[in-house]
């Protein structure tokens, strides 16, 4: 992680210095954007998606269970830009089950399963210095609806346990609409955990759960932040996404470098029906996953530090609000 984020690092000055020395032709080829077009100082936008699945069996000889599930989806956005200063909003809100119950029995013999759970604000400010480069400010929070559950009934997680809070001060380049890059060499980061039976009852003081010590609810990191992000209208119904966030604390472990990436293809079929595919990709130290590992030829479970990833395909009804 480390080696990834020194190579990232490395290679921005290259990167901004080619795409600085493109910015008068992207500057001449693309669109104005809405605030620049319409005049108005916000553009405002949300969509919000349903996505359902269910599965009926009766007498299925090749087995499987009866099952319904679903997600539901919000994506707003208010962005004000007026002379020389911009700010952007997004609100991602998210959540998704699944419930499932043995063939030939009633959904009461089942136990729900949560499949997405998801709060996300950002928030970022900036004043233009030079195009395409503007000082900026970023305020990041993220968290979770309700709790989770492991494999064996244990809660794992909960509302505000974890919540992440990033507050950064940076220069952002943003050669057009499409692409920017927000980098802070003086970032705060707040990790919160509110439900202390996440411990387990354990009295050890050294145990962290989301990199917070027990006998706490709070841990304060301070260090190196680098957000990205590229978005693209590839045909008229089809849009792509993609966004990296990465983290290095200066106080704790700075080579441990946290890692979020995620991206996102919709197409849009009709004016309220649209598919979408989502992946999710994050990388953070402080959180054990469930691994196995070989003793003596035997698998056994143990937990650490590993890279998690999430796909949803969906296809339903979407709004635009």
């Amino acid at each position: 992680m480390k080696r990834l984020l020194t190579l990232t690092i490395a290679s921005l000055p290259v990167i901004c210095a080619q795409a600085q020395d493109a910015t008068k032709v992207i500057r001449e080829s693309a669109p104005l954007s809405a605030a620049d077009s319409t005049g108005k100082e916000w553009t405002k936008g949300a969509t919000f998606n349903i996505n359902l699945t269910q599965v009926s069996l009766t007498n299925w000889v090749a087995g499987g269970n009866n099952s319904v599930g679903g997600i539901v989806l919000f994506n707003g956005f208010a962005n004000r830009h007026k002379g020389k200063y911009v700010w952007d909003n997004s609100l991602v809100l998210a959540f998704g089950g699944q419930m499932q119950a043995p063939q030939g029995y009633s959904f009461a013999d089942g136990a729900p399963t949560k499949t997405d759970d998801r709060i996300e604000l950002n928030s970022k400010w900036g004043r233009e210095i030079k195009k395409p480069w503007y000082f900026s400010a970023l305020g990041q929070f993220k968290t979770q609806f309700t709790e989770g559950f492991d494999g064996s009934n244990n809660r794992i997680s909960n509302l505000l346990a974890p919540a992440y809070l990033i507050l950064a001060v940076g220069l952002d380049y943003r050669p057009n609409d499409n692409f920017s890059v927000f980098i802070s060499p003086a970032a705060m980061k707040l990790t919160m955990v509110n439900d202390k039976t996440l411990f387990g009852g354990s009295t050890d003081k050294d145990l962290r759960v989301f990199g917070v010590k027990n006998g706490s609810t709070t841990e304060v990191e301070f260090g190196g932040y680098l957000r990205a992000q590229y978005k693209k209208d590839l045909a008229k119904n089809f849009t792509f996404l993609t966004r990296g966030d990465l983290y290095s604390n200066y106080l704790r472990n700075p080579q441990n470098v946290d890692v979020t990436w995620e991206t996102l293809w919709t197409l849009k079929i009709t004016d309220w029906f649209a598919a979408s595919f989502n992946t999710l990709l994050l990388y953070d130290h402080d959180i054990d996953v469930p691994k196995l590992k070989d003793v003596d030829g035997v698998k056994v479970p143990f937990a650490g530090p590993g890279t998690q990833f999430k796909q949803t395909l969906g296809i339903g009804l979407t709004w635009k609000l």
